[in-house]
């Protein structure tokens, strides 16, 4: 009697796992557009070519320099 309890908690416990998984959403990968679409080991290098600088033009040159007193 108590291996039927046993089995029985088993088979319900084994049940509920797979319910848990069986709702997880399922993801769908990203659809790439047909100009990201590449051969196998091709390679392609993006640059920025509108980096903003981090000084206007009105900024002068930095000089390091030690104060002497």
């Amino acid at each position: 009697m108590r291996d039927l309890i046993w089995t029985i908690i088993l088979i319900w416990l084994v049940w509920k796992i797979y319910d848990m998984f069986k709702s997880i959403p399922k993801t769908q990968p990203i659809s790439k557009s047909p100009s990201q679409h590449r051969k196998e080991g091709e390679i392609r290098i993006e640059k920025n070519v509108q980096q903003k600088s981090h000084f206007s033009e009105n900024d002068g040159e930095y000089v390091d320099y030690e104060e002497i007193k």
